[in-house]
Order: C-alpha cells, then structure tokens, then sequence
C-alpha cells in the first residue's frame, strides 16, 4: 500500500529505530495493510530486517522482525507530532551477533559485569581476553593465556554459559523471550519474540 499518510507513518518508525539505535547501517522497513484501515489507526503489521546494529551497548550484525497488527493514533502525526501507539504489541524474529561484535560488547560498560562474572567463574579471575564462538560452544580465553571451553546452552528462555558445575547466566531484558538457539563458527543467532510498548515507541 502507499499514499501520505503510509508515508509519515514509515518515516516516523525509521526516525524512531534511528534513535533508539547509536549504529544502524541499514534498514528495510515494509508495513501492511490498507489505507482505510490505517487511517482507522490500524496496521496489519510490519516488517524489519536490519543489519550493523548497535543498540543499548549491543553489536547486533542483523536482524529479522514482523510484528503482529499494530494499533496506532495517526492524528498527532498527521500534526507533526510523534507517532503514538495505543497499545502494545508483540514482535518476533531473529536477531545474529557476531564473534567481534560479542567481545567489544563485553568490553564496554553495559556488559563489564557480565564480563567480570565469566572472569571470575571460568578463568579464575583472570581477566578475559577473547569470547569464541564455535559449533560446539563457547572458548574463553584470559589475558595470561588461562582457557575454558563452555557451553551455551538455553533453559526455559534463559541463556546460561555452563562449565561442570559452574554456570553464569547472560542477563537479558524481561520483555524478550528467546526460543531458540542457533550456534556456529564465529556467530550465534536467537529467535524469539518481545512484546513492544507505547512508552517505547515515540521517537524523542
């Protein structure tokens, strides 16, 4: 579908993804649905696929998103006001982190307890050095050589890297729920799904 309206609908949800996003190098946005229900305040749903992503101090190398029928209130963007939701709605997909992008988010700030707590759980405290991924897991190695081969592993919808008896538990925001999870050389790939909220979806 096309048309005015449609429009300013699509650039306000890529104006908001751009701001909530400090890296977004490129982005296919499709949204569905016909005129007269969107003008009711009413998208069948949406469509992202996205690559080179950083967001809330991840590196995410792609992303693949459709999101159930959304409801919306068009007239404050039709006033040139953001794009509001009137409630929230659930999205699903995938998202693939690559083995770079996983060791410069330990590395920073948003992911420095994370790191500490693999530190001192498999290496001995010793600080860590490299994160790699690998079909049958994950290898960490520390800054003085010391190395411990993990598993990566997901219970009930938490990710859990595991080593005999000792095991560390990858924090991750309430609102996701990962399904499945897909391991090989140098990436891993999530799928699942996570429930988008009007607070979240006016762009600033």
């Amino acid at each position: 579908m096309s048309g005015p309206a449609l429009g300013l609908v699509s650039q306000a949800i890529r104006l908001w993804l751009r701001s909530v996003c400090s890296r977004l190098d490129q982005l296919d946005l499709q949204l569905e649905g016909s005129m007269l229900r969107l003008m009711a305040g009413h998208l069948q749903g949406a469509r992202v696929q996205a690559r080179g992503i950083s967001f809330q101090g991840l590196a995410i190398d792609a992303v693949a998103l459709r999101s159930e029928p959304i409801s919306i209130d068009i007239t404050p963007l039709l006033q040139g006001r953001p794009l509001q939701l009137r409630q929230r709605f659930q999205v699903e997909g995938w998202v693939r982190f690559n083995e770079a992008g996983i060791n410069r988010c330990l590395q920073s700030p948003a992911l420095q307890e994370l790191g500490c707590e693999l530190s001192q759980t498999f290496l001995g405290s010793e600080p860590l050095a490299h994160f790699a991924l690998q079909s049958s897991g994950v290898e960490l190695t520390g800054q003085q050589g010391k190395s411990c081969r993990c598993q990566l592993l997901l219970k009930r919808g938490v990710l859990l890297l595991r080593h005999e008896q000792q095991q560390v538990m990858v924090p991750m925001d309430p609102a996701i729920a990962i399904e499945q999870l897909t391991l090989g050389i140098g990436e891993l790939q999530l799928s699942g799904r996570s429930l988008v909220s009007p607070a979240e979806a006016a762009p600033a």
